[in-house]
């Protein structure tokens, strides 16, 4: 049998390895037009600091995985479902048994009256980060438009180099879909406290740019005037769909339909990760989450159907969500759901306002937790969430981190008792 599998992202590399583990004697090709070898896109914002570093970033693979895996760096131009070929840059077409479609999601496109389309760039891909880099050698003026996780790490790096940027968010708040308000705003001071400006609430109007000085002011729809030379746009994504769309693959909510086998709406077909809409029975609709847990997990899953051997009958579902990133020194940490107006909160922060640890309850089952400054127990706390573990009392070790507990008892066995 031969699988081919376009992308080498998170889910990709998942759905290979997994084939491969479960049937070794599939040949399995994986087609991709980023980078030609498997690396850590969470951490891609080092190289506009150090464009060397990509060595570091690279994930080799087990020997025995390169033996078998043939990669062939082209871009996909289509696929045809009923003849089972893939047409490649090169117009060779590649014919194939089973496809799993891994082709990721890409930024949303910005733009803003005024402003050079070559002065905005994004960041989704370890080339669009070099490019970043190469940018960032003329800049003085940076502006991040994004106040969630990839905006936020952006602005860090900038900060690190030297150059603190503005940050323009639309929302009212940064990290609106990651942190609940209070640790927000201690993550919004940490960040001021080293030169960073927010512009909070912010809509883009438009820009007076000098082509000569290569310096602009973006104008808002507030009035305001915010100096810039160069836009680095850290916002959503949508899933890249248009291969499967033009080839007759259903598309639901953005994303490609899938059912819990990730199997697409032609039989032998899957679809992982950021491209994928995975349908849900408790909502009774699909849903796109473009989060690395739910990629990976997707793309395990992709490659033991692919393989016919769906271990233990195991279908996808979604795992609980969990961020973990250090802004200046400070760990935080964001897991579970952490939003909303029907949830209960406990929370503790140290006399000093250093550590802020914040648990949210539905129901009285502990469903989510951000952790700044003290990371303790995140372990325990992320398989509480995903158990739904019922907590009458939030036991004062847990609350306040606690490293350890009188007589030696184990948290896990305490909590779970």
């Amino acid at each position: 049998m031969r699988c081919v599998i376009i992308g080498n992202g998170a889910s990709g590399t998942h759905a290979m390895l997994s084939l491969l583990t479960h049937t070794p004697q599939t040949e399995v090709i994986l087609v991709t037009d980023d980078e030609p070898f498997f690396y850590s896109r969470p951490e891609i914002t080092r190289l506009i600091e150090d464009p060397t570093a990509l060595k570091h970033l690279e994930m080799p693979l087990p020997g025995e995985v390169q033996r078998k895996l043939k990669l062939v760096h082209q871009h996909v131009e289509g696929i045809d479902p009923r003849q089972g070929k893939v047409y490649l840059g090169n117009h060779e077409p590649l014919s194939y048994d089973t496809l799993i479609l891994s082709t990721g999601a890409e930024p949303k496109p910005v733009t803003v009256i005024g402003v050079p389309k070559e002065r905005i760039l994004t960041l989704r891909t370890a080339r669009d980060a070099l490019r970043i880099a190469s940018f960032l050698k003329d800049a003085r003026q940076p502006v991040v438009l994004g106040g969630g996780l990839i905006g936020l790490k952006v602005a860090h790096t900038l900060t690190l180099m030297g150059m603190p940027p503005r940050v323009v968010v639309s929302s009212p708040r940064i990290l609106s879909r990651t942190l609940d308000t209070e640790s927000a705003s201690k993550i919004q001071a940490l960040f001021e406290a080293h030169g960073v400006t927010f512009h909070l609430g912010i809509t883009l109007k438009s820009a007076d740019w000098d082509g000569k000085k290569r310096q602009g002011i973006l104008r808002t729809k507030r009035r305001d005037k915010i100096p810039f030379d160069i836009l680095l746009v850290g916002k959503g994504v949508s899933p890249r769909v248009k291969l499967a769309r033009n080839a007759g693959l259903l598309i639901e909510n953005g994303g490609i339909a899938v059912s819990e086998s990730m199997e697409t709406s032609f039989p032998h077909h899957y679809a992982t990760g950021d491209c994928a809409s995975i349908f849900n029975h408790e909502t009774g609709r699909y849903e796109n989450r473009p989060i690395w847990p739910v990629a990976a997990e997707s793309g395990r899953v992709a490659g033991e159907a692919a393989a016919g051997k769906l271990i233990s009958g195991r279908r996808f579902s979604t795992p609980v969500p969990r961020n973990a990133i250090p802004f200046f020194s400070v760990p935080v940490v964001s897991m579970g759901t952490v939003t909303g107006d029907t949830l209960k909160v406990t929370s503790y922060e140290s006399a000093n306002g250093s550590v802020r640890r914040t648990f949210f309850f539905n129901e009285g089952k502990l469903s989510g937790a951000t952790l700044i400054g003290d990371i303790t127990h995140a372990g325990l706390l992320f398989e509480a969430i995903r158990r739904e573990t019922r907590l009458r009392k939030l036991p004062d070790w847990l609350l306040q981190g606690i490293p350890s507990l009188a007589g030696g008892t184990p948290p896990m066995e305490v909590l779970f008792s």
